[in-house]
């Protein structure tokens, strides 16, 4: 009897590990995933932080050439010029250099009567969506000790 009884248990429990390790194995995948998304969203989080450190080294060039003329107020060849390095375009050849920003547009709005300069870059990686544009807006400010 006791031999018999045993095997009937055995019997009632075959499969239940096989079930445990398909649980286990969802279980697995489902991290997987979580991981996997959360590698994607680095990717994309680290290509706009380099892509607004760029257009934030390019605002300060623009700034830098404002206070070497001692104005707000710049010829539009070096404003044409400075567009262009934005856009990733060599200013004497019309080449693509690749060091500017995907899709770049820029405005330039200067004050010259209260020394004052505000520079305006959008800009759109090609990975995001239309209308999602990254933004970086610069106020440049001349002191009087800059003018004179």
């Amino acid at each position: 009897m006791k031999m018999s009884s045993r095997l009937q248990r055995d019997t009632g429990q075959r499969g239940g590990m096989l079930i445990e390790v398909l649980v286990a194995i969802v279980v697995f995948s489902f991290g997987l995933l979580g991981l996997v998304g959360m590698q994607v969203s680095a990717t994309q989080y680290a290509l706009e932080a380099e892509d607004r450190g760029r257009a934030a080294l390019f605002a300060d060039d623009l700034a830098a050439q404002m206070r070497l003329s001692r104005s707000v107020s710049l010829s539009v060849d070096q404003i044409d010029d400075w567009t262009d390095r934005v856009r990733g375009v060599n200013p004497r050849t019309g080449d693509p250099t690749g060091l500017g920003l995907p899709n770049a547009n820029v405005d330039v709005n200067a004050d010259p009567a209260a020394n004052r300069a505000v520079i305006t870059i959008t800009w759109r990686h090609p990975s995001q969506a239309e209308g999602a544009e990254s933004r970086l807006v610069t106020e440049v400010v001349l002191s009087a000790e800059e003018v004179l």
